[in-house]
């Protein structure tokens, strides 16, 4: 996948307010990335791909339906400040483990949602400790996906 560096740009700014529950920021990057039919789109293949990535590494694979069921209510919890249900987070890790396209309504909070899980599995996977934070994992992730086409 090709990563369009515009999109890329309005997906790290959605990204960086989910990590820090902003909720004002987090809308207005969205409304920002939403004023194109065709960059929202191609920014939800974007973070749906980094969500994947993130998935496979953590779970050296994919992740089984039992470690899917047992994630998606701890993201919901954890991400309560953007009101992102279970069901959604887990429609979402479901489909990126599967390859379909997620079962989430395509209304503002179901498109949210993608970028909520991305931005929650990039904090837990990166290692501040050791000088790694979430954007850095980030360009690591998008390297990753521009490799393999």
């Amino acid at each position: 996948m090709k990563i369009n560096e515009q999109v890329e740009a309005l997906v790290r700014a959605v990204l960086d307010a989910a990590v820090h529950r902003d909720s004002d920021r987090f809308d207005s990057a969205l409304d920002a990335l939403s004023a194109s039919q065709e960059t929202l789109t191609k920014a939800v293949e974007l973070t749906l791909a980094v969500n994947a990535a993130v998935l496979f590494e953590v779970h050296d694979g994919l992740p089984s339906t039992h470690e899917i069921d047992q994630l998606s209510p701890n993201i919901a919890h954890q991400e309560r400040w953007a009101e992102v249900s279970a069901d959604d987070v887990q429609a979402i890790l479901a489909a990126v483990a599967t390859g379909n396209p997620p079962r989430v309504p395509s209304t503002t909070g179901g498109v949210s949602a993608v970028f909520v899980v991305a931005a929650n599995l990039l904090a837990a996977a990166s290692q501040p400790n050791e000088g790694e934070w979430w954007f850095n994992y980030l360009d690591k992730v998008e390297a990753a996906i521009e490799a393999a086409g």
